[in-house]
């Protein structure tokens, strides 16, 4: 069977991205981790779920375009965020490497989203001595461990004993220093922000306003800019 080859428009995408994924890969490389792992595209529009609780993952999701929410399915029926995932990022690729099936997790489309699927197996049921696949090898690992210290800073927040507590720590891990100060610029809505911590939506906008009436945030649109001292 003829090698598959990608289009040179796709392989520049990818790696115009800089996806941790592919860092240090040439455009060749790329296409040759693309055709072994019997690579394919999806387009998905708003609020589709692209791996559902009780589904076996077989593949990893590269993000192209869009967003995807993962999201905790509950016993009660609700569903928290975990984290949103941007262009560059992995998908499924826990799931998909360990083989454990995903009993309750959404990974769900936010806008108009497209996702490169690879199948790892194919790579990794055989090793070889192999550069390219010895850089992905490397490449893998780091994500996976920056996603388990991104997890760990969710139980920390999660555990903060106050609302007050949770926003302001949420707000510190995002913010930057800027020409106002110190200035969290927010991507996620009042009520995507209240799942996020696991709190109703109405006691968080109660709380942001107590916390700008005390002097410890100032609101301006999507920022937040936090008090110094």
């Amino acid at each position: 069977m003829p090698k598959q080859h990608f289009s040179k428009m796709l392989k520049n995408e990818i790696h115009a991205l800089q996806s941790d994924l592919f860092r240090g890969f040439s455009p060749d490389e790329i296409d040759d981790i693309l055709s072994r792992t019997c690579s394919c595209q999806r387009k998905y529009t708003k609020n589709v779920d692209i791996f559902s609780p009780g589904e076996s993952i077989c593949h990893t999701g590269l993000i192209l375009s869009g967003n995807i929410d993962v999201q905790f399915s509950g016993f009660s029926g609700k569903e928290e965020l975990v984290v949103r995932e941007k262009p560059g990022e992995l998908i499924g690729q826990a799931f998909s490497l360990t083989k454990t099936e995903n009993s309750f997790i959404h990974f769900r489309s936010v806008g108009n989203t497209e996702i490169l699927f690879m199948n790892f197996d194919l790579l990794f049921s055989k090793p070889v001595v192999d550069p390219t696949l010895g850089k992905l090898s490397v490449n893998l690992m780091r994500i996976l461990a920056a996603t388990n210290i991104q997890l760990n800073k969710k139980i920390c927040l999660l555990t903060q004993k106050s609302l007050r507590d949770k926003l302001l720590l949420f707000f510190e891990e995002g913010a930057t220093m800027g020409p106002e100060g110190k200035t969290c610029r927010l991507s996620l809505s009042r009520e995507e922000l209240a799942a996020y911590i696991s709190a109703e939506r109405s006691s968080v906008c109660r709380e942001l306003g107590r916390m700008q009436d005390d002097g410890c945030i100032r609101l301006v649109g999507k920022k937040v800019i936090l008090a110094t001292g």
